[in-house]
């Protein structure tokens, strides 16, 4: 039987190369968009709000569809914000991670077993002074950089040792995925439906 931390790097395994094939995710909002997201070829699956009963069931239909669930667990409600709570979504519902902008929950979920995406909202220097500075502490296996337009013009301010970047939020039209989409950022996640058919030329 495998460790949680062997878990984990099988995971972390899995993300990259389901990054690498389609480097969008689908921002879901409800478990009717599981199909939709699935028929677009999408590997990898943020469940954005909602509740715990509506993420089991969404996890169901994604595991028939082989895709990865990660939970906003900052805007699901029946979730517990501690430790057994990541283990409660880790063994009895399935998540693969969680999203959040939480160091403490990162440190948490990587425990019981799962990925933890930090989610960073780059509104002015001192956020991002404080992202960085969080990064370090949390040490997630993701970031994801909000809002996503802001990443062509702070990319040289980043470090080179951050892990995988994910850009998330306001990416409404094909042409701003494609200015946003290119080193260091690995993937794009959007609940934008029309861009989920989106293929690397």
């Amino acid at each position: 039987m495998m460790t949680n931390k062997e878990a984990s790097h099988d995971k972390l395994l899995h993300l990259r190369a389901g990054l690498a094939r389609k480097p969008v995710i689908a921002g879901l909002k409800g478990v009717d968009e599981v199909y939709r997201a699935a028929e677009a070829g999408i590997n990898v699956c943020f469940y954005l709000t909602g509740n715990i009963f509506e993420l089991r069931d969404l996890v169901v239909r994604c595991r028939e569809q082989n895709q990865m669930v990660f939970a906003h667990v900052d805007l699901i409600s029946g979730i517990a914000k501690d430790y057994y709570g990541m283990e409660f979504l880790a063994s009895e519902i399935g998540v693969d991670g969680i999203l959040t902008t939480k160091g403490h929950l990162i440190t948490a979920a990587r425990k019981a077993g799962l990925l933890g995406i930090q989610r960073l909202f780059m509104l002015d220097s001192e956020a991002f002074r404080t992202g960085l500075k969080m990064l370090k502490t949390s040490k997630p296996d993701g970031v994801e950089i909000l809002p996503a337009l802001i990443l062509p013009f702070i990319k040289d301010r980043l470090p080179k040792q951050l892990p995988p970047i994910i850009a998330g939020g306001l990416v409404e039209t094909r042409n701003e995925l494609q200015m946003i989409l290119r080193p260091p950022v690995l993937a794009v996640s959007t609940s934008q439906v029309e861009l989920w058919n989106y293929r690397k030329e």
